[in-house]
């Protein structure tokens, strides 16, 4: 949560040049203006007459002209106004004097000429929507999501007897974990793996990113729903997923896999994480199934890894968010005050390296590549997919689609706590 905004120029501050506050505002003097006087000015008619002590009366107005009036000594109008209803009989001098008025109902439909074309009736909303673009706004986890709620602290001990050691109580008596420690941050999710999918050996370099397991698993939650919409033929008798950038924790293939059964294809840049991952896929027999490949180019996404006879139903891809160290590091700031409420730190508790982190341009600027490069894989790929941490980039993404002639366009929004997240989807 950002700390809230205090500004010095709230309320309480006042104008020396004011007059005491009226419901309509501060009336601010000119200069030199003497304070208002009772005493009548020496050039008024009513100069040396005294204000009529007599207080208002509440007797109600006369119809009695007054006698200075222009209209005095002349008649108002005999003719009463009429307390009977409307009549629905037209004026003797209407045009439309004989006709009848038409007993067909109104029709809803628009006038014919009509420069402003048919109305629309607005239907209430049914679902939360977006303030900014009205997309359908998400409200908590995947209803599929296995990780609902509070973690169960006894069966991940149980899974993970390592984890006990750094279980505390908060403030409500729950047990929990500090998680601005990294160490007690990566052995909760050694537990979460193992218990909830079998993943007993899962380790990652220091200083190398460890995800939040509920937010990843939202995204191939969301995913699957995608392809359960059949709006593209599948190819493969098991749903083949490209994952762009896997990292050296691997978690989108091992979640995957071991909830949908998903045939993985896991690529990424960096040598010390494809050479982890590898390390990972080894120890674990449930993950056999599972391709890891080396980028060699850090500016292609597809070329060099989908061959010629490749097909794939989903690509998917956690893009770097920031444009540099900098930004990383002032929302690393951010993000440690609220957790500890140290000001200098830019630890990291879920670690990162710059390539999982940053890149020039940020995530637009990653993504707009991305989607130029998928024009010419577009009959090898069902969905391409790609995380969104601004929604002010959707519209901007929804542009360059436009230019490349996407025939299908969906953004997914997600949330997870306070987080709202979404990933933008489109094939050819």
């Amino acid at each position: 949560m950002m700390p809230a905004f205090d500004s010095d120029d709230e309320a309480g501050m006042s104008d020396d040049n004011s007059t005491p506050f009226s419901p309509w505002g501060a009336r601010k003097k000119n200069d030199g203006e003497q304070p208002r006087t009772d005493k009548p000015r020496s050039d008024s008619p009513y100069a040396g007459k005294p204000r009529a002590d007599k207080p208002r009366s509440d007797k109600p107005r006369s119809d009695k002209p007054r006698s200075d009036s222009p209209y005095a000594g002349k008649p108002r109008s005999d003719k009463p106004r009429s307390d009977k209803p409307r009549s629905d009989k037209p004026r003797s001098d209407s045009p439309y004097e004989g006709k009848p008025r038409s007993d067909k109902p109104r029709s809803d439909k628009p006038r014919s000429g009509s420069p402003y074309g048919q109305r629309r009736e607005q239907a209430a909303p049914t679902e939360p929507v977006s303030p900014l673009y009205g997309e359908k706004k998400a409200e908590g986890l995947h209803p599929s999501n296995p990780h609902q709620g509070r973690y169960d602290m006894d069966a991940l001990v149980a899974a993970l007897p390592a984890l006990d050691k750094y279980l505390a109580p908060n403030p409500r008596g729950e047990q929990t974990i500090d998680f601005s420690n990294p160490k007690a941050v990566l052995c909760l999710n050694q537990a979460i793996l193992a218990h909830h999918y079998g993943i007993t050996h899962w380790q990652i370099p220091a200083g190398y990113l460890c995800p939040p397991i509920p937010g990843r698993a939202d995204y191939l939650q969301y995913l699957n729903d995608l392809l359960a919409r059949g709006e593209r033929a599948t190819k493969n008798p098991v749903p083949r997923v490209l994952d762009i950038g896997t990292g050296a924790n691997l978690i989108y293939p091992i979640l995957g896999t071991r909830t949908f059964g998903w045939q993985f294809t896991a690529t990424d840049t960096d040598g010390v994480a494809v050479t982890n991952g590898h390390r990972i896929i080894a120890a674990n027999p449930a993950l056999q199934s599972v391709q890891l490949l080396l980028q060699r180019n850090p500016q292609q996404f597809f070329s060099g890894i989908i061959g010629a006879d490749d097909y794939f139903e989903l690509t998917l891809c956690n893009p770097p968010f920031f444009k540099s160290q900098q930004e990383a590091e002032a929302q690393s700031r951010r993000k440690w005050r609220n957790l500890k409420g140290e000001e200098a730190s830019v630890k990291r508790n879920f670690g990162g390296q710059s390539n999982e982190l940053w890149c020039e341009g940020g995530e637009l600027a990653f993504i707009n590549r991305m989607i130029e490069e998928s024009v010419q894989y577009g009959a090898q790929v069902g969905w391409f997919t790609a995380l969104v941490s601004q929604q002010d980039h959707i519209p901007l993404l929804k542009r360059t689609l436009r230019t490349v002639d996407a025939q299908g366009v969906t953004v997914v929004p997600m949330a997870q706590g306070q987080k709202n997240s979404r990933f933008i989807a489109w094939h050819f």
